[in-house]
């Protein structure tokens, strides 16, 4: 087994080209192709060792994920996907309209620009027509394809490092660039959310078709064969169909050719020509099946997809900053992590907050120096600049990605992270201590296992977390105490389950207790957002629960009544209130009964809403399920002549008539 690749023979090169530092070469103006240490056939037989290590570790770090069912928004892009669940039937449908279109069954606005990821949810469907929908080991599949992507990720990122990065004579491939970056981009917990969700595929497969046209593009410039840059073009445009932050590769690939290839900026016409036409026909497709480019011409009314409502603009790009710092902090130190960013668990910053003007002074920092030190090629600059290009596109910058911020946003700039701390290990700080390159000091190992072992842990203790709605929740609102939807989510978990579990039982401390906690967090939900749907409908949900408790009438339609001002036409909370009125009538409590059926059908959706049909409905509870109530009998004898049905005006005022005689 060789520890360090071959070397090619100096008899081999062409006398008038000069070995490549890189270890890319550029092809000579002769017949004679030279084979550099990248590009050799024999490549892997040289290096299975690193590769079955890169894709064995993926497996030992997220194996308990394979005992995870659907979790999160699995529910839009899998399970409750129509279009998904059709398996081989549905993909044509999948790559024709929006990715969420069959989870709402019609076109819904949520979000800036839509979603069109086809690619993901193509996978979805195929392993449902494989395995069939019902199969009840279709989840753990998903999750096993998803931690062998992510080993095969890293072995395509090893490999390309090791053409950028070519081991030296005296390192050791163990100690190395490229190995070092890719162990690294593994043990990352950052990652912990694409991998171990199942809807973080559309992540892995951009990041691997975006490696992918970047590998094929430099071995366009090794070979000098056309053929790759449809490689590369058709490789890059199926990272683009798996998300949209592939595009950025169009300016990465150009970039890493001109630095670490020392291509001249007029030989990357070519190649950068095929980029450009795959991303010009992926926002073509993507038109087709939208019908919009970014504005879908509907506001965005919703806290909970457009976090900067209500904000200045200065408030918005200070906390756009304030977003930026984090991801920098969370390469760094990823802890705590959440599920999470919601408002307000990143909160809403001026310029006036120090954290905002250091990310600020930060990014303008890296920006301006990694631009100074480009034409030099070095390495750090080269980072930075894929950073910042990859990041471009989730920041929030240019366009809105429907929250604040998200772990999962930074798994394709994390490369520049995993590359630039490996430089500084196998290269800067062996260089700095005057140790040969690619070698394992006493300084650089134990400061490496040491970064390595923190992060591997956290990465293993994050990943339980993702089991299943209660765990993750739990864990999210530990850490992000501020977000509405956080608390919210929490509260849904526990009701599906805990609640509905011991609902059923006589166990009346457990039901207290849950209650108890799902009071407290959608209540703190509410706080944070007052407006919120989802929170209002649960708390609707939790008001039941303490009623089967308390049994106190007068609350319970109370906050009936403040839920059903909040949002008057929702169909959720009008068919849980309907289904639900018929269980709190009994002798003991009729007058509270009619009373609330006066006043939300009377006087809110009556005299406020002006909106009789409805009024009718809630005002039918009270007519058919109490004895004859003068006042219902009046505000229904109102409403009736008031549209003009004298009839049924006459039949409620003589029904009164009977009652009050009586």
């Amino acid at each position: 087994m060789a520890a360090k690749s071959k070397q090619t023979p100096r008899s081999s090169k062409p006398r008038n080209v000069p070995p490549a530092k890189t270890g890319i070469s550029v092809r000579p103006r002769t017949d004679e192709r030279p084979r550099t240490s990248t590009f050799q056939p024999d490549f892997w037989r040289n290096h299975w060792l690193p590769a079955v290590i890169l894709l064995l570790l993926p497996v030992g770090l997220y194996a308990l994920s394979l005992q995870f069912g659907y979790n999160l928004d699995d529910e839009m892009v899998i399970w409750k996907n129509s279009f998904v669940q059709q398996g081989w039937a549905g993909l044509r449908d999948i790559f024709a309209a929006d990715s969420f279109l069959g989870y709402f069954k019609e076109p819904k606005f949520l979000l800036e620009g839509g979603r069109y990821r086809p690619l993901s949810l193509a996978t979805f469907a195929v392993e449902v027509g494989i395995f069939g929908k019902d199969n009840p080991q279709l989840p753990y599949i998903s999750h096993g394809i998803n931690i062998l992507l992510y080993g095969f990720t890293a072995i395509g990122l090893y490999r390309i490092l090791a053409g950028l990065f070519p081991v030296s004579n005296q390192g050791r491939w163990f100690f190395s660039l490229p190995f070092l970056g890719a162990v690294i981009f593994l043990l990352h917990p950052l990652h912990v959310e694409v991998v171990a969700n199942i809807k973080g595929r559309d992540e892995i497969l951009a990041l691997l078709g975006s490696l992918g046209a970047l590998w094929a593009t430099l071995k366009y410039y090794d070979t000098r064969r056309f053929g790759w840059l449809f490689v590369a073009g058709a490789s890059l445009f199926l990272g683009m169909m798996a998300k949209e932050n592939a595009l950025t590769f169009v300016a990465v690939i150009p970039l890493t050719v001109w630095v670490f290839a020392k291509v001249p900026a007029r030989r990357l016409i070519g190649s950068t020509t095929a980029l450009v036409a795959a991303a010009l026909l992926f926002i073509l497709v993507r038109y087709q099946a939208m019908g919009y480019m970014l504005h879908h011409g509907e506001a965005m009314d919703d806290l909970m997809n457009n976090p900067f409502l209500d904000m200045t603009g200065s408030e918005r790009l200070a906390t756009i900053f304030l977003t930026l710092g984090w991801y920098v902090k969370l390469l760094f130190v990823p802890h705590p992590l959440t599920h999470d960013y919601y408002p307000y668990h990143v909160p809403k910053v001026g310029w006036t907050d120090w954290r905002a003007l250091v990310s600020l002074a930060l990014y303008l920092g890296m920006g301006i120096w990694a631009v100074l030190n480009l034409r030099q090629r070095k390495v750090a600059a080269w980072c930075i600049l894929y950073y910042l290009l990859t990041l471009s596109i989730v920041s929030n910058l240019f366009v809105s990605v429907g929250t604040f911020m998200n772990e999962r946003f930074v798994y394709m700039p994390s490369v520049a992270f995993c590359v630039l701390l490996a430089w500084f290990f196998a290269r800067r700080l062996p260089a700095l201590i005057q140790e040969p390159p690619d070698r394992p000091s006493i300084i650089g190992a134990m400061l490496l296992i040491g970064i390595a072992g923190l992060y591997g842990w956290r990465t293993v203790t994050r990943v339980p977390d993702w089991r299943d709605e209660v765990t993750l929740n739990a864990a999210g609102v530990k850490v992000s105490e501020g977000s509405a939807r956080s608390h919210c989510f929490y509260v849904t978990s526990l009701y599906k389950t805990s609640y509905i579990e011991a609902r059923n039982t006589s166990n009346l401390s457990e039901k207290t207790r849950i209650t108890d906690e799902m009071e407290y967090h959608i209540k703190r939900s509410l706080q944070i957002n007052p407006k919120y749907g989802p929170a209002l409908m649960m708390s609707a949900a939790v008001a039941t629960a303490r009623f089967d408790l308390d049994h106190q009438l007068d609350k319970l339609f109370h906050e009936f009544e403040h839920v059903i001002a909040q949002m008057p036409y929702n169909a959720n909370l009008r068919d849980f209130v309907d289904q639900n009125m018929t269980s709190y009538l009994d002798a003991a409590n009729s007058d509270k009964y009619i009373a609330f059926c006066h006043r939300v059908g009377y006087e809110f959706f009556y005299l406020q809403k002006k909106d009789a049909a409805t009024a009718l409905h809630f005002l039918q509870f009270g007519l058919d399920r109490q004895t004859e109530d003068l006042r219902i009998l009046a505000d229904m004898a109102e409403i009736y002549a008031a549209q003009g049905d004298a009839v049924k005006a006459a039949d409620m005022r003589s029904r009164a008539e009977v009652s009050r005689n009586n």
